[in-house]
Formats: structure tokens, sequence, C-alpha cells
């Protein structure tokens, strides 16, 4: 059940005329997967001696949701006509998150499952459950727009922005978070005239921590990591008529890769990379109207 009171509260205050303080206190949930109410159970290659991938896993049934606690701050600063710089940061802590346990089987845990304590008591069990201590996450962020209106009339209509945000997790169960993103970044130009408009973007990401490996060999704190990437958008419209437009989208131009390696204590160099993945570039064009 969920039946739960999820709180916030938000508020402003204008210190000037063009500058705005923020801060939002706010509270949420985070389901399991669906599949973990099942109560499936994966039993071991028992042709293949036991081994941290050689488990037996069982979901959880009685796992509970996460909750999280916010806090965010922020200052904002307007500039005249079009322009915004603003910088914030934030603290979130996680209460029950997700987190992996591996235990011995007992013939009493086994009989649950109607296991034969002689055929699978020298398995380990692997399963998820809830982290007993908070973990707790933390970043900040900054923002910058502004429309260049002091260019000389051939060159109006230019606007450009850049915006960036770091995070990271701390606490005693930290190693459960993967996939976020430690460090994103992104800018660009765009050019709006009345018959045709133009943008660049540029998108980055850090490199990232993803899923633990375990295995006969893998010394604990071994996990794969992806690459960073910096992605080159192109967006432009040209007007036919006042109802119809041209339009054209360029995604990752640069058909930038994507690696993947592993990396922990005592893997040399010469094994870490693993794969890379090309996506190639996204090429869109099109005709659209307004009525």
């Amino acid at each position: 059940e969920y039946l739960r009171w999820f709180p916030s509260l938000n508020a402003s205050y204008a210190i000037r005329e063009n500058l705005t303080a923020r801060a939002a206190y706010y509270t949420s949930i985070g389901r399991p997967a669906y599949g973990q109410y099942a109560g499936g159970v994966t039993l071991p290659d028992e042709s293949m001696s036991p081994s941290p991938n050689n488990v037996i896993r069982v979901s959880n049934v009685s796992i509970k949701p996460w909750s999280a606690r916010t806090v965010k701050f922020s200052l904002e600063y307007y500039f005249q006509r079009v322009g915004l710089i603003s910088v914030g940061a934030f603290r979130r802590d996680f209460e029950n998150f997700f987190g992996n346990t591996t235990f011995r089987s007992t013939p009493e845990f086994l009989a649950l499952y109607d296991l034969d304590a002689a055929q699978y008591g020298g398995f380990d069990v692997a399963t998820t459950h809830n982290l007993a201590e908070t973990v707790r996450m933390e970043g900040y962020d900054v923002s910058y727009k502004q429309a260049l209106t002091f260019l000389p009339p051939w060159a109006r209509g230019v606007q450009i922005f850049a915006n960036g945000a770091a995070q990271r997790a701390t606490g005693e169960g930290a190693d459960s978070f993967s996939g976020f993103i430690p460090k994103t970044a992104a800018w660009g130009i765009s050019l709006n005239r009345p018959t045709y408009s133009l943008k660049v973007n540029w998108n980055y990401k850090s490199k990232h921590r993803r899923g633990a490996i375990n295995g006969v060999g893998i010394p604990p704190g071994t996990y794969q990591w992806g690459s960073k990437r910096l992605f080159v958008d192109l967006i432009g419209e040209y007007k036919l008529t006042q109802r119809f437009a041209l339009f054209g989208n360029v995604r990752n131009l640069r058909d930038t890769p994507e690696d993947f390696v592993r990396d922990g204590p005592g893997i040399p160099d010469v094994a870490k990379f693993r794969q890379r993945d090309r996506y190639g570039a996204l090429w869109i064009f099109g005709v659209k109207g307004t009525f």
C-alpha cells in the first residue's frame, strides 16, 4: 500500500526587482519494479561450482518503496529584456533505498521454496533488500541564457545559453547508486529571423558508473563504466509561407560513440576496454503546417 502524505513547500522572495531567491522542500517515493512482487526464483547451474554469478536468485516480495526528502535553494538574476542567470543547490536524503545482498542458504530458507537442501545447500542466495542506512544525494546547477540585443542590426536575433550540473552520492549505501551522471553540461547558440531559424546545441555528460561486476577472480569494487560523451545537434527551420515551413534536425551530428570499460582494483589497462557503441547521426526532415 502507498497511502501516504507527500507534503511540499515552495517559497520565493524578490530581493530586488531583477533578483529572486527561491527555496523548496518536498518529499517523494520510488516504487520497486513490479516483477519484485512476482516471487520468482532462478536456480543455479548445478553442473558448475558455486560462485558469485552462480547463485540462487530470489525476488523479494517484502521489499518496500524508498522515500526521499529534498531541500533545494536557488538564486536567479534577470537581465533586461531576455536574459537569466541562476545558481542552485539541492540535498536529497533517501530512506529504504534498494540494495543487493547475498547470504548463505539454510535448510529453513530452502524449505520455503521447496528446494532440496542436499542439492542446493552449497549455493548462496542473492536478492534485493532495503538499506538500513540513509543515502544522501547532493549537487548544484548553474544556468545562463541571454539574447545578444547589443549586436548591430545585421546580427540581431542571436541568443546563447549554457547550463551545467554536478551531483554525488554519499553515505554507506552510496555504492547502490548506479547509472546517474555525475556531471552534465549543455550550451548552444541560436539565430532567429522572420523567415528562418538555426540552432546549434552541445550536450556533454561525464564518465559514469554503471552496474557492479561479480565473478570468479573479479575483485570486489569492480564496476562497468560508461565513457564521457559530447553530442552536437543541429536544428533549422525555413518558412515557405505564413502557414507552412520546412524543418530539419540532425541529432548527434558527429556520430560520437560511447565506450564501456571495466575498472576495479588490480585490473590492468589492457583489460579494461569492453565495447564501443556507435548510434550514428539521426537526420530528420519534413514540412509542418499551422492552421
